[in-house]
């Protein structure tokens, strides 16, 4: 991966079940600047319901959506699976077997 140095992306995989039941929602890094910003607002200001509405509609476009990936050896959560099909590995030692 570009940024972490532990983290690894895969199309196809082994050894591995994704359970499609749990889905794990994480929001993209700007959103979360974003609302660091407007929680420092409130806490000076009070907003209106049709606000804090638009708020949570715009979070849900925001947010990327995974499903966790266990290995089937020893059931360790050892990935996510994208919409996009992709799994993202994380907290892997690299091995050239």
């Amino acid at each position: 991966h570009e940024k972490y140095r532990t983290q690894y992306r895969a199309m196809f995989v082994m050894n591995c079940t994704v359970n499609k039941e749990e889905v794990l929602r994480y929001k993209t890094a700007n959103k979360r600047k974003q609302n660091r910003h407007r929680k420092k607002a409130r806490q000076e200001s009070t907003t209106t319901s049709t606000e804090t509405e638009m708020e949570s509609s715009a979070g849900m476009d925001e947010e990327e959506m995974y499903h966790p990936v266990k290995c089937t050896e020893c059931s360790t959560e050892v990935a996510v699976y994208d919409k996009d099909e992709v799994y993202h590995f994380f907290n892997i030692l690299a091995s050239h077997c």
